[in-house]
């Protein structure tokens, strides 16, 4: 393949920053240490070339330069960035969510089978999908997400929305994510419908899930599945992320064989072998969860914002 020239390389980088992942072309001028008016002669003649038409062509598929670099240190399949200036975490969720909604569609195809965790990070991917028909599509929850408080973990709401928007079959798990002792859960697990639906995610092509932190503000800690001595000993033993409800340590292990085996939904094994496992996480809060998972090798698409990316590399 021929090397492409600078300026090319330039457009094409401009362009995905912009049209992809949101960066304003002032924002774009910064990181790129252009005028802004260079930026707009670059996007229009990214268009004028072709380069830009309904989609971005990307002709050395290498995307940005720290995209690049994240995707050969970690072997991931793809790695997306979206801007972060030290903004708040629902602005950096709702741009995570947008464009995990467009690399999904880039996925999605007839009778697939979809699976999804939970979270108000995923919630804001559901909400940025628009009305797209689909054929035969399956959209399952991957993990439970009944909580012991009022705190509202989005569980089926994200599924459902989804379900609704593709015009897929949604199926729900209205169970809690970890229950008391193994004889409730494998009572549980002989229900012939929740069996099912816990097949579905197994064998599900994409899987979309963030990434929790733990600590003594994440969520499965709010929802009230853990007493506080509970939670004293998870961090103590290291705990510092959630994978679909599964509490890993900073070097990915599992945290506790115990509560490992009261979890309801998608084993960590089954989410490494899957085709496409897209984690969908950012904000700085979520650097030594991310880190971890990445350590576990849980995921081979990450979708991120600029500081996290930043640090990873």
């Amino acid at each position: 393949m021929p090397k492409i020239k600078s300026e090319t390389r330039l457009m094409i980088e401009t362009a995905r920053l912009y049209y992809e992942h949101n960066f304003s072309q002032q924002q774009i001028a910064n990181k790129l240490g252009i005028s802004r008016p260079g930026i707009s002669r670059l996007l229009q003649k990214a268009r004028e070339t072709g380069i830009v038409k309904i989609d971005i062509i990307d002709p050395g598929a290498k995307g940005t330069e720290l995209e690049a670099k994240l995707k050969k240190k970690y072997n991931l399949k793809d790695v997306i960035i979206v801007p972060n200036e030290n903004e708040d975490n629902n602005t950096i969720k709702q741009r995570l969510g947008k464009s995990a909604v467009a690399y999904l569609n880039r996925l999605i195809k007839d009778n697939m089978i979809i699976g999804v965790s939970w979270g108000t990070t995923m919630l804001q991917v559901a909400k940025h999908i628009q009305a797209r028909p689909t054929l035969g599509v399956t959209i399952v929850q991957l993990n439970g997400g009944v909580t012991r408080a009022e705190y509202d973990t989005h569980a089926s709401e994200v599924a459902q929305k989804m379900g609704e928007k593709y015009r897929a079959v949604p199926f729900l798990l209205p169970l809690p994510a970890i229950v008391d002792n193994i004889n409730v859960k494998n009572a549980i697990l002989s229900d012939k419908n929740i069996a099912h639906t816990l097949n579905l995610g197994k064998q599900a092509e994409v899987i979309v899930f963030t990434i929790g932190k733990f600590d003594y503000e994440s969520v499965l800690v709010k929802a009230n599945y853990f007493d506080q001595n509970e939670v004293d000993i998870l961090i103590k033993n290291g705990a510092v992320a959630d994978v679909c409800s599964r509490i890993i340590d900073n070097k990915g292990n599992i945290s506790s064989e115990d509560l490992n085996n009261r979890t309801i939904g998608i084993e960590l094994k089954d989410i490494k072998e899957k085709p496409f496992s897209i984690a969908v996480a950012g904000g700085k809060d979520k650097l030594k969860a991310i880190k971890a998972a990445l350590k576990g090798k849980f995921f081979n698409v990450l979708i991120t914002d600029e500081l996290v990316a930043s640090q990873l590399n």
